[in-house]
């Protein structure tokens, strides 16, 4: 008898140090998602960068727009390097020309053409463009509000807000401040996690 009962001991034993018990039954239940990020390149307002003066006492307003677009696709350190060596006014070919010699890939356009800012939005990653009078801003988005869409702007002579334009007007007065703007071909930062699921009371 004692034979028998080390022998279920023994089983027993084993079954516990190999995982063989049953498993318990755990209920849960999904919870929704919450709505999508708007703006969808949504810097936090900690790391938004301010315009400063550089050395020919100019605003750095395309320096700033790009920091701020490096910081959301996860270029921080690269971010920190090209405001450390760059300031003061920019254009257009000019910062292309530093982006290839720094060998960063990216894509742009100098035709106002809202796809670009339309696939900007779709991919998350943003942009920076020719906005307001001789000045260079973040695009972060589009948004909706009462049913109409608006483009969502970090200015960064203001930053820890964004400002909103309606899509249409927003399109035209890009146009007329010369119609460029650039993207940075990096992944952006990742969604805000959110808990999917919970468990049931009683599911042990």
């Amino acid at each position: 008898m004692k034979g028998f009962q080390h022998a279920i001991a023994a089983a027993f034993l084993l079954l516990l140090l190999t995982g063989c018990l049953p498993e318990q039954s755990v209920r849960v239940r999904p919870l929704p998602a919450p709505p999508a990020e708007r703006p969808v390149a949504n810097l936090p307002p900690q790391l938004h960068q301010r315009n400063w003066t550089g050395r020919l006492n100019q605003g750095s307003c395309v320096h700033a727009s790009l920091v701020n677009h490096l910081r959301w696709l996860n270029e921080y350190e690269l971010g920190e390097r090209w405001r450390a060596t760059y300031s003061d006014g920019e254009w257009d070919t000019r910062l292309r020309n530093r982006l290839d010699a720094a060998d960063i890939d990216y894509s742009y356009t100098v035709k106002a053409d809202p796809r670009f800012l339309d696939w900007a939005n779709a991919t998350r990653r943003g942009a920076i463009l020719w906005w307001k009078p001789a000045h260079c801003c973040t695009f972060v988005g589009w948004v909706e509000r009462n049913g109409q869409q608006y483009a969502a702007i970090l200015d960064n002579n203001y930053p820890g807000r964004f400002e909103l334009t309606p899509r249409e007007q927003f399109v035209r007065l890009w146009a007329g401040y010369g119609g460029f703007a650039l993207t940075v071909m990096e992944d952006p930062a990742s969604s805000l996690p959110y808990r999917s699921y919970e468990i049931l009371d009683g599911a042990y």
